[in-house]
């Protein structure tokens, strides 16, 4: 499941990142319809944002690394694992 989250985070990044880059190399006509660029851009940027954002993959991946680590390592801490035993009235917990 972490191994999907990262696969995502990746290839958004990457994706951006290019169209990005082909977006500043085009220039003003590429904000245009002529060139596919600009549908390109709005894609890329949608697709980030669609199936949850690059940083909510980025607590997801830490915690499914931690989940897989924590039986070995109980010195390691992770944020949702320390939520669980929390007593306090402002923990939520989240199943």
């Amino acid at each position: 499941r972490r191994l999907v989250h990262e696969a995502k985070k990746f290839a958004t990044d990457a994706a951006w990142e290019v169209i990005n880059h082909a977006m500043q190399i085009m220039g003003g006509i590429g904000y245009t319809d002529v060139y596919p660029i600009e549908r390109l851009l709005r894609d890329a940027r949608l697709i980030m944002i669609w199936t949850g954002t690059n940083e909510v993959m980025n607590l997801v991946i830490q915690h499914e690394y931690y989940r897989e680590i924590l039986p070995a390592r109980p010195d390691v801490r992770d944020v949702e694992a320390d939520a669980v035993n929390a007593e306090a009235e402002g923990e939520k917990v989240y199943e």
